[in-house]
């Protein structure tokens, strides 16, 4: 796939682990009781995100059938008519529920654009005054969601809202979110590249693959112990950077399949250890073995908070040319 197609699948995994990862820390009352944007909750914010992922979705097949993209919804008040309509349909649901129709919604609509050929992909659709290509429709689905973290962002700052335990929920939406933002910017290295081009100094994206697992097989051990009420069995690292260049050198002569597995399967052992805790296992307090005390909530985050960062760390090598801040 070229790089600019690449490129704009990364924007738009970007953006929604951005938004996501915006939501850490606030608890269920915040996320669910509090006004947040005209009278919205942040939960009525995620069935909106939701539906117009679905609604740009369905446009998109229509128009592979000849059909016109159906714009009526931009007439007179019927945006607000459509955020009114969703937002009543969705407003007794769950939080957990709202979360899955979110993640579901994108996951359908990421799944489908990944098959279309490369032409159908990129080809000029006009209608009125405006291109439905695809490309311009997911800039309008990434401007969208980059325009409500940032009012989740001012919002925040504006109530003085910390850092609490939150849904476990979120806390899974935005470490999936994460992810897929690291594996779309992953693709961008060509699979000739992968051991041989330098990201982050002079580590290959082998290396930084590497370097993710083994501090999440940490994070594996950590949470297994906190799943089990126990103190954390976990090694106390004294020496970041000497421990990282250890780990680096013992998995470098391991090859890309072997790392690309580890990397896949210690996250997948994270989600499984955090998917069996209740959501009370969540705030108790243990003591980490390299600071003060912190619940299992924020051990999690921090997995959150790696990916993106190490994302972050790859846009300013690959060049942002279609990424987004992430």
């Amino acid at each position: 796939m070229p790089n600019d197609r690449l490129r704009l699948s990364a924007h738009l995994a970007a953006e929604r682990s951005k938004l996501l990862a915006g939501l850490l820390g606030l608890d269920r009352r915040a996320l669910t009781e509090e006004a947040f944007l005209d009278g919205w909750t942040v939960k009525d914010a995620l069935a909106h995100f939701a539906a117009w992922d679905r609604w740009e979705h369905r446009q998109m097949r229509g128009m592979l059938v000849g059909e016109r993209p159906d714009d009526r919804v931009f007439r007179g008040r019927g945006v607000d008519a459509f955020n009114a309509a969703v937002v009543d349909a969705w407003r007794d649901r769950t939080l957990t529920a709202v979360v899955a129709e979110l993640e579901g919604a994108r996951a359908t609509w990421v799944a489908w654009l990944r098959d279309l050929p490369e032409e159908t992909f990129f080809a000029s659709r006009p209608f009125d005054e405006w291109d439905w290509a695809f490309p311009n429709c997911l800039e309008v689905q990434w401007q969208h969601d980059a325009d409500h973290a940032a009012q989740v962002a001012a919002w925040r700052q504006a109530h003085g809202l910390e850092r609490q335990v939150g849904p476990k929920c979120i806390l899974l939406a935005a470490l999936r979110a994460a992810r897929e933002a690291l594996v779309a910017l992953s693709s961008l290295v060509a699979p000739e590249e992968r051991t041989s081009r330098h990201v982050c100094g002079v580590w290959t994206l082998k290396d930084v693959l590497g370097h993710l697992t083994d501090w999440e097989q940490v994070g594996v051990d950590g949470l297994r112990s906190m799943a089990r009420r126990r103190p954390l069995a976990v090694e106390y690292v004294a020496d970041i950077e000497a421990w990282n260049q250890e780990h680096a050198e013992v998995r470098r002569e391991q090859p890309w399949n072997k790392v690309w597995a580890d990397w896949q399967e210690t996250r997948e052992a994270l989600v499984e250890i955090l998917g069996g805790m209740l959501q009370p296992d969540l705030s108790r307090s243990y003591h980490f073995p390299w600071g003060p005390e912190g619940t299992a909530y924020q051990w999690v985050a921090v997995f959150v908070d790696h990916d993106r960062e190490h994302a972050e760390g790859l846009r300013d090598v690959l060049g942002r040319g279609g990424e987004g801040e992430g």
